[in-house]
């Protein structure tokens, strides 16, 4: 078996991993890097060498670090299936479509502003046909159902419960007269987290893990300690009959604040107030969210009944941009949700026009909000920003509420991989800057696990070289060992 690392090494963005088995080549996520303009455009043009001989594609989830650059591949002539779960697909659908569109969007823009005389006109990394050309190729499987890939090479899917579809793959073949297996996490969820189902346990040993490490060295602390802080936040403005803003992610966030408020006014712990989901993709995942009620956990279940998860209770799915504009009208008290968390983009920026100089308006942030965004500056407490071209004095309230990642802390992905931390599991520690990944390999390491290694970009193991191409030149090293 041989290991090419194609992405997320020593980063938490742009997922890609070449496993070459058996004379089989499979492809495990191809993501796409997101960063510095100039450094995401090179990254995201790179693709494994013969990616055409590529024989198929394992797709575990619809986030755009782990599907982003399907389009890229497709476009350069990858035509074998992709293999997702039918959630996954839908999500993938609307994911790559938006990007598709907003890299259209800024090429047309910089050709128009930013090219000097003579130069080559800029074009955008794929187009929407090329993200159209992406669903032909998808083959929707189930969870637990093993797949045949053949030459001995099968796969299952199982929830991972990070995203609505997500999946961490079980991949089994036999080397050498030996049957081998190896746990692909993906990106795993958090336990007790609302709407999808917890984590599946994952099925015993494993010879090898490609394990995520996001947040392996954090604890975001108790997931029950969120709802009293955003019902707070919500009976504030109820008090004040004013406006409660959400910078949220379109894909997962959006649907769980949803799903709290509603819960509230179930319980009648507030009135029947309007809600707004104000984001395109919210509003498209949103919708999708509703036909997936197979993969919604008991709570959830018994909390809806025959009833539509996100349509009751006066909500708003706000998709066109006059439906936006009326929502700046709405007196509160009410609820609006609206994209993107960093406050760099998107509406929410038109409706923070309205509430940041109102002292009974609050802005929540739901997460972790990146250092220079504009949310960032209002989270460390800015007093005057900017918001496109005006200044405004920041009057209103601002809170956040930690504990709603979709990402399992450390300890959660140590109890996650409980089963397979021991001495015969080799871990390849990626999707993690470099201090969560060295550091989670160190706690693979004190847990049981016999190896644990922190691979770089474009790096190589090889476990068995026989009808394998290539040495060990380029292996990685391990980040920490127990004297193995």
């Amino acid at each position: 078996m041989r290991i090419q690392f194609c992405g997320a090494d020593r980063t938490v963005t742009g997922s890609s991993h070449l496993l070459e088995l058996n004379g089989l080549r499979i492809l495990l996520d191809c993501g796409m890097y997101q960063g510095p303009r100039d450094e995401a455009r090179r990254l995201n043009q790179y693709l494994p060498e013969n990616f055409k001989s590529i024989d198929a594609i394992i797709l575990s989830h619809g986030h755009l670090d782990h599907c982003g650059k399907l389009p890229v591949i497709v476009r350069q002539g990858f035509n074998k299936t992709i293999y997702c779960t039918a959630a996954t697909a839908e999500v993938a659908r609307i994911v790559m479509t938006d990007a598709a569109k907003i890299q259209e969007e800024d090429a047309d823009y910089l050709n128009r502003r930013g090219r000097a005389p003579g130069e080559d006109p800029i074009e955008p990394l794929y187009r929407s046909t090329d993200a159209a050309a992406v669903l032909k190729l998808f083959r929707r499987v189930k969870y637990a159902e093993k797949q045949d890939l053949g030459s001995g090479v099968s796969f299952t899917f199982f929830d991972a419960g990070h995203i609505l579809g997500s999946a961490y793959v079980v991949i089994e073949w036999n080397e050498d007269g030996t049957n081998k297996r190896l746990l692909f996490t993906a990106d795993v969820g958090r336990y007790d987290s609302p709407i999808i189902r917890d984590p599946v346990s994952i099925p015993g040993v494993f010879d090898y893990v490609i394990t995520e490490s996001t947040y392996g060295m954090k604890d975001h602390g108790p997931i029950d300690a969120v709802e009293p802080q955003l019902l707070d936040a919500v009976k504030f403005c109820i008090d004040r009959k004013s406006r409660l803003l959400v910078p949220s992610f379109a894909v997962g966030r959006t649907q769980t604040i949803l799903w709290y408020v509603q819960k509230f006014i179930q319980e009648k712990t507030i009135p029947s107030i309007p809600i707004f989901v104000d984001s395109p993709m919210g509003v498209d995942v949103t919708e999708v969210t509703k036909q997936f009620r197979d993969v919604f956990d008991e709570q959830t279940l018994a909390m809806i009944g025959t009833n539509d998860l996100f349509s009751g209770s006066r909500v708003t799915l706000a998709s066109s941009s006059q439906e936006s504009r009326n929502i700046n009208s709405q007196p509160g008290p009410c609820v609006i949700i609206a994209s993107s968390p960093t406050c760099e983009f998107g509406r929410i920026l038109h409706h923070l026009k309205q509430s940041l100089e109102r002292p009974n308006d609050m802005v929540i942030f739901v997460g972790w909000v990146p250092p220079g965004t504009l949310g960032r500056r209002l989270q460390d407490g800015q007093k005057r920003v900017k918001v496109f071209d005006r200044f405004y004095d920041v009057r209103c309230q601002i809170r956040t509420i930690h504990g709603l990642s979709a990402h399992a802390d450390g300890n959660e992905l140590l109890r996650f991989l409980g089963p397979t931390l021991k001495k015969e599991t080799a871990a390849y520690v990626v999707h993690g800057e470099e201090d969560q990944a060295e550091g989670f390999a160190r706690r693979l390491l004190e847990n049981g696990v016999g190896r644990a290694e922190v691979p770089a970009m474009e790096s190589s193991v090889i476990t068995s070289a026989k009808g394998l191409p290539g040495d060990n030149k380029g292996a990685t090293q391990p980040a920490a060992s127990d004297g193995d």
